[in-house]
This record gives structure tokens, sequence and C-alpha cells, in this order.
């Protein structure tokens, strides 16, 4: 009887469990700094929306939780010295960080996308793979896409501010920040640069700190979309994803009119101090949203083309290589699609020939 009732009942809270153990195992590798580490702490979220989007709300929500006990748990195991009560804080800390920029966001972006309903004016409910039978329809990835650049955003601009307050006025922390990035490029350059005239490593070291704010928005969107897509393509193999695989090349965007907040952000980025900070990391956000939309595009519009592969091929390896220039053409794309809906023009234009 009980391992009948483990076997039916007991697996969401074994997968949540062992999912998150998992995510907060890979999120405290960021302790070791180096590239194969962050690279596998970027994965964190990965088991929490697998957990979310194959075996449902139970598993979701206890793999955040567990997630975030492993953290402060590994936290714990990580303090040396220093007063015990000290080593509780910063573990505490830990999980909260934890909890806040990656556990939750990612719970919420799989929740969503798990959402479907009868066709119609009925609520979302989170649906089963059986469902995937009926005539439903699907949370969109439009509405997914604007709350992970929502969420990113959010935690860029809160870590701003947090550091702002526990620090100091923003010129202070950003000027002990230069401090500190002017001699590692002291050091990565050597002592006689060749830089050109006008540029000091001083005015790059405050670019650098300046820009630090911004990239965290836009990478933790790629994070959390990149994940998503993951967790729905190893649901999928498993056979437990709960709708659909989407037409992400035609049904990925961002509302229309988020391309002129996007341009106001531009603009009040120049403002200085915290709202010119706050502004970038806004603008930062949609710009990288936007750049996915051009992506999405390019894949839509280059089917059916001869050179489609090597073309996205090509795309791909510019942007790991020539960051940050394919993310600026792409991201011009994505505003184009928003002005003359390029996608809904071909498919037109298919359907008119047929």
């Amino acid at each position: 009887m009980r391992t009948q009732f483990f076997l039916t009942r007991g697996k969401p809270y074994a997968v949540a469990a062992g999912a998150g153990i998992a995510a907060g195992v890979l999120f405290s590798l960021t302790h070791q700094a180096t590239f194969l580490a962050t690279a596998l702490a970027y994965l964190s979220p990965l088991p929490i929306m697998i957990a979310m989007l194959g075996f449902g709300r139970t598993a979701g929500i206890g793999a955040a939780i567990a997630a975030s006990v492993t953290v402060f748990a590994l936290a714990i195991a990580q303090m040396r010295h220093g007063p015990w009560t000290r080593g509780v804080d910063e573990a505490g800390l830990a999980a909260l960080i934890f909890a806040l920029s990656l556990g939750l966001p990612a719970l919420w972006l799989s929740f969503l996308a798990a959402l479907s309903r009868i066709k119609g004016n009925a609520p979302w409910t989170i649906s089963s793979a059986a469902a995937r039978s009926f005539a439903r329809e699907y949370f969109p990835l439009e509405r997914i896409l604007t709350y992970a650049v929502a969420i990113s955003a959010t935690i860029a601009v809160a870590a701003a501010i947090y550091v702002t307050f526990r620090h100091g006025p923003l010129e202070a922390v950003i000027e002990r920040a230069v401090k500190e990035v002017t001699p590692v490029l002291e050091r990565i350059v050597g002592e006689n640069p060749s830089l050109p005239a006008g540029i000091h490593l001083h005015a790059i070291a405050r670019l650098i700190v300046l820009a630090a704010a911004p990239a965290m928005a836009a990478s933790s969107l790629v994070m959390l979309m990149a994940n998503l897509w993951l967790a729905g393509r190893v649901a999928e193999v498993s056979g437990r994803l709960p709708r659909p695989w989407p037409d992400i090349a035609r049904e990925l965007q961002l509302p229309r009119m988020y391309a002129l907040v996007f341009a106001t952000a531009v603009g009040a980025s120049f403002l200085g101090a915290l709202p010119g900070l706050i502004s970038a990391i806004v603008a930062a956000a949609l710009g990288m949203g936007f750049a996915l939309q051009g992506l999405a595009v390019m894949h839509d519009l280059s089917r059916g083309a001869r050179i489609r592969t090597p073309l996205l091929i090509a795309i791909y390896f510019a942007i790991i290589l020539l960051m940050p220039w394919p993310l600026i053409l792409l991201t011009l794309i994505g505003l184009i699609e928003a002005a003359f809906s390029l996608r809904q023009r071909k498919a037109k234009a298919a359907a008119s020939k047929l």
C-alpha cells in the first residue's frame, strides 16, 4: 500500500526534492568563479522548470522551496570562519537572492507556459498531457516574453537600488567600483596599453561598471528564456509537456507599444544618476527582448530558403564571437517587425498564392 502511494502520489514530491537539490547545487557553483561553474550556474532554473512543466504545480513549487533550502545549507557548509550568527545571516541572504532572482521567476514562467483553457472565456488552468488532444488555447508566447522582460528588469533595478541604499550615493558606489576594476584592466592590457587618443583605462572601467546592471537585466532575460526552452524540450521528449510545441519563430514577440517604451527608456538613460541607470536597465531588458524577437523573425523569414541552415549558423556564431553588435542588429530587426509585421505579411503573401 505504501509503495503504491509513493508511486502514484509521492512522485511529485520526489521530483521536487531531486530538482530542488540540483538547482541549489548548480546555483552554488557561482562561488567558484570559473567559466565552467558560471555556465553550469546559468542552468540553475532548469530543474525547477522541468519539474513544473513535466510534473505539475506541486513538483514545481516544491522544487523552488527545496532549491532555496539547498542554497542555504550549502552556504552554511562553506562558512569556515566568523561568528555562527553571521554565517546564518549570509546563508539566508544567499537563499533569498536565489529565491527572488531565479527560483520564483523560473517557477512563474514555467507555470505560465503550462496554462491552457477551453477556447472561449474560461479561466486559465494548468493543463495536463491528456488535455493536448482537446480543443484548447494555450498561454501566448507574447505574454510569457513580456513577463520575462519585466522580471529581468525588476531584478536588476532592485539590485541597483539595494546597492545604492546599502553602500551610499550611486556616484560614490560607481567610483569605488571603478577603482577596483581599473587595476584589473591594467593587469590585462599591460603597463603601456596602445589605446586611441583621448581614451583612458579609467574611462573604460567606468563604462564597464555602468554597463553591469543593464547587462545583468539582458543576460537574465536570455537565461530565463533559454532555460524555459530547454525545459520544454526535455518535457516534450519525455512525453510530459502539457501543451503542443509552439511555433516560436512565428509567435515570439513583444507588444508593439513596447517599442515606444524602449525608445523612451533609451532617451531617459542619459539623465544620469539613479533614474538614468534604471532607464538604462529597462532599455537593456526591452532591447534584448526585441533582439529575441528579431532572431525569431530571421528563423521565420528564412523558412524555405536554400541557405537557411548556413544563415542561421552564421547568425549564432556571430552572436557568440561579435557580441554585442549582432544583438544590436537583431534588436533593430525586432523593432522593424513591431512596426511593419514582417512575419504576418509573409504569411498573407503565402496564403494568397494558394
